[in-house]
């Protein structure tokens, strides 16, 4: 009996990992608490393929939404126990870029995040002493590894800040080359 009471404690266990229902939520700036429409959610789950010693990571699943008026959003799941866990960006334009792994400026450790329920997506607005291009730094390693057509939303949302992270280096060059 304990033998089976094992067994199915591992299979259980098995499993468990990588998968994930669906995930409901709310975007909201974290200073005021309002909901904020407009934020998309881009949540990429990745594989490992390959043998031990050359394996690679490749995108397994991407989706993307965009918060309602109520900063309300619905995140489908993925059912395979070999993915590994989701990485999730939130972004709307003012705000500082939200990840469930790493806080921009510093890079600290995120220890708040859970996929489930009703999480809240806390927000932070863009502060003068932060450079947008310091921020797009933070936010385009987590963009590289999905297909061009699963962060079209995001990528477009971006498009203003990276313009203005390119004017911030034009400065630079100028004040370095004078």
């Amino acid at each position: 009996m304990k033998i089976r009471m094992g067994i199915l404690s591992f299979v259980l266990a098995l499993f468990s990992v990588g998968w994930y229902a669906e995930m409901t939520g709310v975007v909201v700036d974290a200073e005021t608490g309002v909901p904020i429409e407009g934020a998309v959610v881009l949540v990429e789950w990745t594989v490992a393929k390959g043998i031990p010693g050359m394996m690679v990571t490749e995108v397994y699943e991407a989706t993307e939404v965009v918060s309602d008026k109520e900063g309300k959003v619905k995140l489908s799941g993925v059912f395979n126990p070999s993915v590994n866990p989701p990485q999730v960006i939130v972004y709307k334009a003012g705000y500082v870029a939200w990840h469930n792994e790493f806080i921009f400026p510093d890079y600290r450790k995120r220890t708040d995040f859970h996929w489930g329920k009703h999480y809240v997506f806390q927000l932070e607005k863009f502060k003068k002493e932060y450079t947008h291009n310091a921020h797009m730094s933070f936010v385009g390693p987590f963009l590289t590894g999905t297909p061009w057509e699963k962060k079209n939303t995001i990528s477009k949302a971006l498009d203003w800040e990276e313009g203005m992270a390119f004017q911030e280096r034009q400065k630079q060059w100028r004040k370095d080359k004078n």
